[in-house]
């Protein structure tokens, strides 16, 4: 009796810790992406602790552009495993604003917070839409780093559960309140034994 009163603890302990309970630290993604002039690929890692890879493929056969982020201020453009450039910090917040998971997870993660508002790496607000039952993120906003009258709005949805995260699967991005870009995501892996970064140069 003793032996199967222990096993039942353990298998309660063991239901008892869900996924739902774990520390997220990696995300990794891919995306079949569609902008008003042409498709492309688009996979994306992560961490929580400021790492970014932004790599592209385009369809057409268009060079591809592959950077990687250290927090806000160290940035570079890749060509194979070699570093091509530093990258600025406008294009660098370019790069880091497309962690659309993990800025639905957890946007301190990715943007400064001063104050009760977000900033990203050039010090531009992000603003950010929450839903008001649930407080999850919606939609956000960032100014282009590139053209500071511009708006570039980003949003949400088909939300499905991934490893005990509940992440969206479908991003749609306006810029300039004119131009749509949408990112269609068929692959996304939490905390990835198979993760690794690229050491700081």
């Amino acid at each position: 009796m003793t032996n199967l009163r222990y096993l039942f603890i353990l298998l309660f302990i063991s239901c008892s810790s869900t996924k739902q309970n774990q520390e997220l630290y990696s995300i990794s993604s891919k995306a079949k992406c569609k902008g008003p002039e042409r498709e492309y690929h688009t996979t994306l890692h992560a961490t929580i602790d400021g790492y970014f890879r932004f790599h592209q493929n385009y369809n057409d056969g268009s060079p591809g552009y592959d950077a990687v982020a250290f927090g806000d201020t160290l940035g570079f453009e890749l060509v194979g495993d070699s570093i091509s450039r530093v990258i600025d910090a406008a294009e660098l917040s370019v790069g880091k604003g497309h962690s659309f998971h993990l800025i639905a997870h957890k946007p301190k993660a990715v943007f400064n917070y001063r104050k009760g508002k977000y900033f990203d790496a050039i010090g531009n607000e992000v603003k950010f839409q929450f839903e008001p039952e649930s407080s999850r993120v919606e939609g956000f906003q960032i100014t282009n780093p590139f053209d500071s009258t511009e708006k570039i709005d980003i949003y949400y949805s088909q939300w499905e559960d991934v490893q005990g995260f509940t992440l969206p699967m479908h991003v749609q991005i306006i810029q300039g309140g004119k131009d749509e870009y949408f990112f269609e995501f068929y692959e996304v892996k939490v905390n990835d034994p198979a993760f690794s970064t690229i050491p700081i140069p």
